[in-house]
């Protein structure tokens, strides 16, 4: 009995450890984040605004949480209804309600509201941040399509029913607003554009109907869908493409002429309707001269959705890496908990650093756009540098955002893969999504080559950085990147690996460094131990020296609260 009697304290013990850290993690996430509350005061500077915050972050943990997790279920994610009960076609995307009540929360901060006043893009992303750390949640990716749109309907001045379907995407709310997507995918091809096959004409009264179809469709039943089509047939590669808006309902109240083929069954992602689609002639609206179509696309509507992006997945490693360490502090082996073991403490400080380095580079990106947006800055230069912070931010932190998900998982062993345990494995299956969407690593890398040769992208990135005074990181790459341009076509499309890292890399932590100089001022260290341990590892010649100094690093950042 004695054996018996033991056997159950410890497992009592054990239980209440882990009732401590459930607790724990269902705390504010806004007002447990004393890095992030830095950078909103710092960067917004809005006592309202971080009121606002505080009550939203309250919202994310204990009531949108629970509701992703509960529509994650399989059976519960969403299904195609081709017709309803008379055989009538409707094709409709079914929902469980766990959905629309997860959807009311995120579109009820007023985030599109947020972002389509000009200068207000990291206002609204900072929403984003926190709404992210449920996952992708199955409206992230919406809200980051729907941004998009508005941007173009904001610089398309002759646009049909322009003020109603602003109204209707920025209400803050899932169940009376619309929702908007973007289809440019087909079977042949997702990054190479180009090949798009939809084609774009017009009939007899005038009006621009699309043909064709489309492969990876998210959001198959959003209200307007941005799409490309060739409307030139005899116009090959991106220059006979436009860009057209596909309402899903037309004024007469008709349901537009587009079917579903099924719903994809992805890795991640899961409560996001994603369709292959086909459009048989389906009223369209284009945005803008349909010469333009690649160009705006690009510029708004791709540009716009790397940022997202980016917010998203490092939002997704920020709610990972609190869980890992708030399981580290309560969950004990061999006597003690297990963040008292040197290699725990140096997973979760490598985590905290380089994801508070990715925070730092987005938020200063982000204010730049806005103050682009606002006029503050202008010109081609400013906006070639702000498309390259965007590239460079969507590659690092989608790469970043996987690992760390993947090495916090780690932290919870075993307990890290069931997926009614935490969040994490969900986290970490939305977060390798978005690291293969709206342009994978080398369609990235190849972008930024193509604009270090064309536009010398490069030199504008370096004197920017040379604006805050030397630095030795920086001079180092300037260095490289002058051997670089003396390489071959097929060198330098190798090389560009290393120098879109280094750009990365150099860009993240001298912003993290003007945030810990900020910070400093302020009485606090805490991003001053991360930016020395993220130079110590990436910028440090003796990066792979393990001493008492780099174990006393580790340790001081995972002793925060």
């Amino acid at each position: 009995m004695k054996v018996i009697e033991e056997t159950k304290q410890g497992n009592a013990q054990g239980r209440q450890d882990l009732a401590e850290w459930e607790k724990e993690i269902g705390e504010n996430l806004y007002l447990n984040d004393e890095d992030f509350q830095h950078s909103v005061s710092m960067y917004l500077g809005d006592q309202r605004l971080e009121n606002e915050l505080v009550e939203f972050a309250e919202r994310v943990a204990k009531d949108l949480d629970p509701l992703v997790q509960e529509n994650h279920q399989a059976q519960n994610l969403p299904r195609i209804e081709h017709y309803d009960g008379v055989g009538q076609t409707t094709e409709r995307v079914v929902h469980h309600p766990s959905y629309a009540a997860a959807g009311d929360i995120i579109y009820g901060s007023r985030i599109m509201e947020r972002m389509a006043k000009p200068g207000g893009l990291l206002e609204a992303l900072t929403f984003m941040f926190l709404s992210s750390q449920a996952g992708e949640a199955g409206h992230n990716c919406p809200v980051a399509c729907s941004a998009g749109i508005i941007r173009v309907l904001q610089k398309v001045e002759d646009f049909p029913q322009k003020d109603f379907f602003m109204k209707k995407l920025i209400e803050p709310s899932y169940r009376d607003n619309f929702t908007g997507a973007q289809f440019v995918t087909e079977v042949q091809g997702g990054s190479d554009v180009g090949s798009n096959a939809a084609e774009a004409y017009k009939d007899a009264q005038g009006r621009w109907l699309i043909q064709g179809e489309k492969w990876f469709c998210s959001n198959a039943d959003a209200d307007l869908i941005l799409m490309t089509a060739r409307f030139n047939p005899s116009v090959s590669g991106t220059k006979g493409l436009g860009l057209f808006c596909v309402p899903a309902v037309l004024e007469t109240g008709e349901r537009n002429h587009y079917t579903m083929r099924r719903l994809k069954e992805k890795l991640g992602t899961k409560t996001l309707a994603t369709a292959e689609m086909d459009f048989h002639g389906a009223h369209a609206i284009p945005m803008g001269s349909p010469e333009n179509g690649f160009k705006v696309l690009m510029e708004n509507v791709l540009h716009i959705s790397r940022i997202f992006n980016a917010f998203c997945v490092v939002g997704m490693g920020r709610r990972a890496f609190h869980i890992a360490l708030s399981y580290a502090k309560h969950r004990k082996a061999f006597g003690k908990p297990i963040i008292n073991y040197p290699l725990v403490q140096e997973n979760l400080a490598r985590i905290k650093s380089e994801n508070t380095a990715l925070m730092a580079s987005i938020f200063a990106a982000t204010k730049l756009q806005d103050d682009f947006d606002v006029g503050k800055i202008e010109g081609d230069e400013a906006k070639l540098l702000l498309r390259l912070l965007a590239n460079l931010n969507k590659y690092l932190t989608a790469l970043w955002a996987v690992e760390h998900i993947h090495h916090s998982l780690d932290v919870l062993a075993g307990n890290g893969t069931i997926e009614s345990f935490s969040s994490i494995p969900r986290l970490l299956d939305d977060s390798i999504i978005c690291e293969n969407w709206e342009g994978t690593h080398n369609v990235l890398r190849m972008q930024i080559l193509r604009d270090i040769l064309r536009y010398e992208i490069d030199k504008i990135f370096i004197n920017h950085l040379l604006e805050e005074g030397k630095n030795p990181n920086v001079d180092r790459l300037k260095r490289e990147l002058e051997a670089f341009r003396s390489s071959g076509p097929e060198l330098q499309s190798l090389q560009i690996k290393s120098i879109v890292h280094q750009m990365a890399l150099i860009y993240a932590s001298l912003q993290l460094q003007t945030e810990s100089q900020h910070q400093l001022k302020m009485g606090n260290d805490s991003k001053k131990r991360c930016l020395d341990l993220f130079l110590r590892i990436h910028m440090d010649e003796n990066s792979g020296d393990i001493d008492r100094e780099y174990l006393n690093m580790v340790g001081a950042i995972v002793s925060l609260p």
